[in-house]
């Protein structure tokens, strides 16, 4: 008996209303973000947004995206992951709360680890979250009797060792790049260079030009491309070869530094959580502080970014070093504005239809990789891979997140849970879960999400 008292669950009424509308933006609105390298080459091998068109629609919408929303929405999924773990913990706050409360944490997360390496190598997306976020939320259950001014200091201080890093890889970029430069100003005053600072300069120079190249006269990118087109055109076996050879490049290059991007602000989505702020709990001016520094701060430092990025000149940018600063600020800048907006009757009708989202956050996410990379952009599909530009790619994406919605709105009026969320949630309690919507509904436990 006791045992079920410690694993009871969230139940409908208890459910938080302003939380599961952040998870439904969040979750739906990722897209915008992922789609230009599920469909084209913004990722490796590539890394260009100007192929296939680079149009004055391409570039405005590669500003608005990336400098307002790229990276914000898996902000906020973290920021609710981390209130998501405190919800999760409530029976075990004590030092000797039950062990089963630990035990479903773990089992839920390295549950959701093998869901994130079904994603990545069945659905074959490469830009999998939910690897990187079962890893980072097994380490974080101990937080969970911690104030929150102790989990802020702690991101604080993985934010801290990102910068550092950040800064130092700026400082040495810079210097580098004024040292070849000094080398080619000699060499061009009749100086003779070494072989070695001969080849430092050839190499600047030819990174340099490549850069502002188009991708296709380009001859690395070209190559490079050609070679991209053909994988995701031909079989089955070079389509997901292609695919899960991006999914291995973030993996092997870019891993800790995304898990320590998670960890901070899973840390933060804790503290704010008991503060009452990501639930809508905080002052409206506590809001409107949050939106001005937020947006302020952060849109100022990203859009200043993305507008010389898109330019395509030479150089390492200063702004990249508080990248992932100007990332959280933007964030909480898009929390905020979606709690002043739910403080209105306008806004509270505008946002409800999003919270059927965020009651099948999972389903909604593995459909969505599903339905990019085995529908529209796979070569048995639609074969669209690499066919649309930046702006066609977005009102894709925008058409899609509308369908889903309605999709989502019509499935949560009859069933308690989603497919993937009946499985995930039936896997970690060891026993299985409601799935059709009782006939009285209030009463019926639901597991938090």
């Amino acid at each position: 008996m006791a045992e079920s008292i410690t694993l009871q669950r969230v139940n409908e009424a208890e459910r938080i209303p302003s939380l599961d509308i952040l998870r439904g933006i969040a979750i739906l609105f990722i897209l915008f973000m992922n789609i230009p390298w599920m469909g084209g080459f913004s990722g490796p091998p590539v890394w260009d947004f100007r192929f296939p068109t680079w149009t004055s629609a391409d570039w405005w919408t590669t500003l608005i995206v990336e400098s307002g929303f790229g990276g914000t929405q898996r902000g906020l999924l973290e920021l609710l992951f981390g209130a998501g773990i405190m919800i999760m913990a409530r029976k075990a706050m004590t030092p000797d709360g039950p062990v089963a409360v630990a035990d479903l944490h773990y089992r839920r997360n390295l549950w959701l680890i093998v869901f994130g390496l079904a994603n990545a190598f069945l659905l074959m997306w490469a830009g999998d979250i939910l690897l990187v976020y079962g890893i980072a939320a097994v380490f974080l259950f101990p937080f969970r009797r911690m104030g929150p001014k102790g989990q802020l200091g702690f991101a604080a201080l993985i934010l801290g060792a990102m910068l550092y890093f950040n800064m130092a890889n700026y400082s040495e970029a810079t210097q580098e790049r004024a040292r070849v430069t000094a080398l080619a100003d000699s060499a061009a005053a009749g100086k003779v260079l070494s072989a070695e600072d001969r080849k430092a300069v050839e190499a600047q120079q030819k990174a340099d030009r490549g850069r502002a190249l188009m991708p296709m006269d380009n001859p690395d990118k070209a190559k490079a491309l050609t070679a991209g087109l053909e994988a995701r055109r031909g079989g089955f076996v070079s389509y997901w070869k292609a695919q899960t050879e991006g999914w291995m490049f973030l993996m092997s290059n870019v891993f800790f530094y995304i898990e320590g991007e998670i960890l901070a602000t899973m840390l933060i989505g804790m503290a704010l959580y008991q503060w009452g702020i990501l639930q809508g709990r905080a002052k409206r001016q506590t809001h409107l502080l949050l939106l001005i520094a937020g947006y302020g701060i952060g849109l100022a430092l990203r859009g200043s970014m993305w507008a010389e990025r898109l330019q395509f000149h030479p150089g390492p940018l200063w702004q990249r070093q508080y990248e992932d600063f100007a990332r959280l600020l933007v964030t909480l800048g898009h929390l905020s504005l979606v709690h002043l907006a739910l403080g209105t009757a306008a806004g509270r009708k505008l946002l409800a239809p999003f919270a059927a989202a965020g009651k099948i956050p999972l389903t909604i996410y593995l459909f969505t990789s599903f339905l990019m990379m085995w529908v529209i952009f796979a070569p048995w599909g639609f074969g669209m891979f690499g066919k649309w530009g930046q702006a066609q790619l977005v009102a894709v994406a925008a058409i899609v997140v509308a369908l889903e919605l309605v999709a989502a709105n019509l499935w949560v009026q009859r069933f308690a849970n989603g497919p993937m969320e009946w499985l995930w949630k039936s896997l970690a309690y060891e026993q299985r879960q409601p799935f059709r919507r009782p006939a009285t509904v209030g009463a019926a436990p639901l597991p938090a999400e």
